[in-house]
């Protein structure tokens, strides 16, 4: 997959639920196509809301209902679509974001929501700022990326917490993959370096 933006949004127009197309390319067994799938959905939903929010809405709902036992599926990286859909549909922010919050210690959506969580604060910051108490408990876990997350996300909401919680974990060694949406690739990296990154 390619990242193209005006190329996939010039095919957006041509088919009829690229959402849906995007959604199903989130179960790849190659992680680079999972993650421009992930970046791709953000970018089409924007094209979308320009002229109907409310198909946003409706497959935002969709993902939301994959991730609830009662749907018979599992929608593995729902959260993390949710959060790239919002940031690039800020609109809907207030109406989806607070129903995150109840994913953060759900398997297997706790890193996607983390990282969703952490890609709206940097967007909307007030809007899910009442939510940092349940991801300061995620400084500890002991998922690396799980961990990094959590200051992404309490930084940019400025949640107050010590300086000394946030400042241990500069020396973190645990490596973890996480997705560069800057550059458009996969890169390793510690949490020490990530927070290091944060921080200063």
């Amino acid at each position: 997959m390619k990242r193209d933006r005006d190329r996939l949004v010039k095919w957006a127009a041509a088919v009829s639920n690229p959402l849906r197309v995007l959604t199903s390319l989130t179960y790849d067994d190659d992680t680079l196509v999972r993650w421009r799938a992930i970046e791709a959905a953000g970018w089409v939903a924007a094209t979308i809301a320009a002229a109907d929010v409310d198909k946003v809405r409706d497959s935002i709902r969709r993902l939301l209902w994959l991730m609830n036992d009662e749907s018979g599926g599992l929608g593995w990286h729902a959260p993390e679509l949710i959060g790239e859909m919002l940031c690039h549909v800020p609109s809907l922010i207030p109406e989806f974001a607070s129903m995150l919050p109840s994913f953060l210690r759900e398997e297997p959506f706790e890193a996607g929501t983390h990282w969703a969580m952490a890609r709206i604060a940097q967007v909307r910051p007030r809007a899910v700022a009442d939510s940092a108490p349940h991801v300061v408990r995620s400084l500890d876990d002991p998922d690396p990326m799980t961990r990094a997350l959590a200051v992404s996300f309490l930084v940019s909401v400025k949640a107050g917490h010590p300086d000394s919680e946030l400042n241990r974990l500069r020396t973190d060694p645990h490596e973890f993959q996480i997705y560069d949406l800057d550059a458009g690739r996969l890169k390793t990296t510690s949490v020490g370096d990530f927070v290091e990154a944060i921080l200063d």
